[in-house]
């Protein structure tokens, strides 16, 4: 989206979606979504286009840029055809369905490619900030639609009339006052919204750092897969490519206890003990991002005026594509519930449906499932594994047929069903 201001740091409006009283509180007559990522970008635009003016709030001057989610399964690919970007996302992505586990010599360990049925959708790569871009090409030309960046969430209380939220904001231009009845936070792991609305986090956090990366390499000369999970105790990660020609995605853990400095100084020697090829590397490093990992999950994602969804919501590892994807399932069946109980007056017991059951879907589904994926390649004997673990038996297991296995399907529930 380049040369597209707004989304570097200038605010957005579109139309009039709120007004400020007398004690200058900006009252919102639709709904507030603190985080400008992917997940509060596609809610708002699902609310936009369904006539119910948004604003969302963001605290940096920009889309976020950093290295994160690149691959969307099906199940998620089908909620960004029903916002109506998909096609914007397959012009700046790219389709990929082969995965290979590996030990760090390169010898395969198993594969598999998921390839989709006719008239099915197919796993997207697009990164995190490119999607946010396209979802945010399409929200602002919604009428009622606004994005203001450099405004950051400093406390959040319930109205005193008990209808809706007071929000208190820093921006550029000092102290401002925002009034919703529903708040939407998809703020990110460390949400304000969360914090402040006193929702606990329960979870743990991974004991290991990790390492995400945008290099240019040539894997593909060394048969490199579109999705490679590299089996290793001391060198396991996650190599994947990128919609861009030439540039993949390497997601590596790495010690626990180093500094950003540490982890970035040692990258040079991480790489050359997973890349292929001749010693020295020749690469061209993009980003690196080192960050720590959690699974947690919100004790609930409805409180009052407030909502969550995304990150804000639950956390996992990156390890498997299912963190991002669970956050825009997230975003499609919130702007569901919220046009049902806005625009259709249906019950707001829509809201604790919506909660209950995203809920369940990441403590059943999700949580633990993520959870084996880091410990298959983390934990396991790279020599055995293939035999060991169920799943990769599965995959190793010649009377299986597995050009059709199906996605993430499970992932998905509609918190519509039944209702009238």
């Amino acid at each position: 989206m380049a040369g597209d201001g707004a989304a570097h740091g200038e605010p957005h409006t579109n139309g009039v979606n709120g007004t400020a009283n007398d004690e200058g509180v900006i009252n919102s007559d639709g709904v507030i979504v603190v985080g400008a990522g992917p997940v509060g970008l596609l809610v708002a635009l699902r609310l936009a286009k369904a006539g119910i003016p948004t604003t969302v709030l963001e605290m940096l001057p920009y889309v976020e840029q950093s290295p994160r989610a690149a691959v969307y399964h099906t199940v998620a690919v089908r909620e960004l055809d029903r916002a109506g970007v998909l096609e914007d996302c397959l012009r700046r992505g790219s389709t990929g369905s082969d995965v290979r586990w590996m030990k760090v010599n390169g010898e395969t360990i198993a594969e598999v490619d998921r390839r989709p049925l006719p008239g099915e959708y197919s796993v997207l790569v697009l990164g995190q900030h490119e999607l946010a871009e396209v979802i945010f090409t399409h929200y602002k030309r919604c009428a009622g639609s606004k994005v203001l960046f450099n405004h950051k969430v400093t406390a959040v209380r319930q109205s005193g009339d008990a209808n809706g939220a007071d929000l208190t904001v820093e921006t550029p231009d000092g102290i401002k006052h925002f009034h919703s009845r529903y708040v939407i936070g998809a703020d990110g792991g460390r949400s304000s919204v969360r914090r402040l609305w006193d929702i606990p986090f329960e979870g743990f956090t991974w004991d290991f750092n990790l390492v995400a990366c945008n290099v240019i390499y040539p894997f593909e000369k060394y048969g490199f897969r579109g999705g490679n999970f590299i089996v290793d105790s001391e060198h396991w990660a996650l190599i994947a490519k990128l919609a861009e020609p030439g540039l993949w995605r390497c997601s590596y853990g790495e010690l626990p206890g180093l500094t950003q400095d540490q982890l970035l100084e040692r990258l040079p020697w991480k790489f050359e003990c997973m890349f292929p090829g001749p010693k020295p590397l020749n690469y061209e490093l993009k980003m690196a991002s080192p960050y720590k990992i959690n699974q947690r999950c919100a004790t609930t994602f409805h409180k009052g005026a407030v909502l969550l969804a995304g990150d804000a919501a639950h956390l996992c590892n990156p390890f498997g594509g299912m963190g991002l994807t669970g956050g825009i399932l997230d975003a499609g069946a919130l702007a569901d519930v919220l046009v049902a109980v806005i625009n259709e007056r249906k019950s707001e017991a829509l809201l604790d449906r919506y909660s209950d059951l995203r809920r369940k879907v990441f403590l059943e589904v999700v949580d633990p499932r993520s959870q084996a994926n880091v410990r298959r390649i983390s934990e396991t004997d790279p020599d055995t594994v293939g035999q060991t673990d169920p799943f990769l038996k599965m995959l190793n297991d010649p009377a299986i047929d597995k050009t059709n296995l199906r996605g993430l399907d499970d992932l998905y529930v509609d918190v519509m069903a039944g209702v009238e």
